[in-house]
């Protein structure tokens, strides 16, 4: 049987998505490094919230370890391994899991805040207040169809017989 391309493209798109991780984890970090009396309102908020700060001393080391597995992961599709087709869904399920947690989380520590604050600024200043996190809360909807696709296609026939001959799967 010939590779599926989709296991190609998967093992691809991986390595997109580590980069994507690892600028992510860049910029997670790069909050620690800014000054405490920071005039940015976000710095502030996160200064003011501690459950903030411990989300994301848990989510930085999880960051990493997930763009590790993402990464074994699309080299062993591209090397066409069984494991990887097991280390794929694993971290789809995980990646599905994670994400609309740390959008709950999103929502309940930074927008709710966030809301809470415009109160009295303008309207600028409050369109910029509510963006942020709300366009993080709503960016998990993206961030959330890649591991899914990964899992569907993981699971498809096609993808089970190209990583195990012997398996017969009935369509």
């Amino acid at each position: 049987m010939q590779r599926p391309a989709s296991i190609t493209v998967f093992g691809i798109l991986n390595f997109v998505f580590v980069v994507f991780g690892i600028i992510g984890l860049i910029a997670s970090f790069s909050l620690f490094s800014v000054p405490t009396d920071s005039s940015n309102s976000v710095i502030q908020l996160i200064n003011q919230g501690p459950a903030y700060v411990v989300w994301l001393k848990i989510c930085i080391p999880l960051g990493v370890l997930s763009c590790a597995i993402l990464l074994a992961a699309g080299i062993g599709l591209l090397c066409l391994k069984p494991w990887a087709r097991l280390l794929s869904i694993v971290y789809s399920i995980y990646a599905i899991i994670f994400t609309v947690v740390g959008m709950t989380v999103n929502l309940l520590l930074m927008a709710q805040p966030f809301f809470q604050q415009v109160g009295g600024r303008q309207e600028f200043e409050a369109a910029f207040a509510i963006g942020g996190p709300l366009s993080g809360t709503l960016g998990g909807i993206f961030w959330v169809v890649y591991p899914v696709a990964l899992l569907v296609f993981m699971l498809s026939p096609k993808v089970v017989t190209a990583f195990c001959p012997s398996v017969s799967v009935q369509t």
